[in-house]
């Protein structure tokens, strides 16, 4: 758990204008904080912020090589699984190409499909 939480307080470091949207969950809430985040990635492409996403994304990306696998699974289950739900189909066209192809892998492998196929 350790590890997660170290990745969280990462995140709040390298991003820190997503330090009061993941704060409004007590620390231990590692699944909403991380959901948060994944909130506010889709949100930047909602606003037409490609470049926030990106850095977002990219960072999520690089986070999965050689992690460990609790890791892995919290980037999985409550990152990628919950981007781009209840955007709308402009943001998902903006946003989906840009997705790594690794977030995009966990993606489909959930949801069976990519976004608005």
């Amino acid at each position: 758990m350790k590890t997660i939480f170290n990745l969280l307080d990462e995140i709040i470091t390298q991003f820190p204008e997503v330090k009061a949207l993941m704060g409004i969950y007590d620390e231990d809430e590692t699944s909403f904080r991380m959901e948060a985040f994944s909130k506010a990635t889709t949100h930047a492409f909602a606003l037409g912020n490609v470049e926030q996403s990106l850095r977002y994304l990219n960072y999520m990306a690089k986070k999965l090589i050689n992690a460990e696998a609790k890791v892995i699974e919290h980037i999985d289950v409550y990152y990628v699984e919950t981007l781009f739900w209840g955007a709308s189909p402009h943001t998902i066209a903006l946003g989906w190409p840009l997705v790594p192809e690794s977030l995009q892998t966990l993606y489909i492998n959930f949801h069976g499909k990519a976004p608005l196929k």
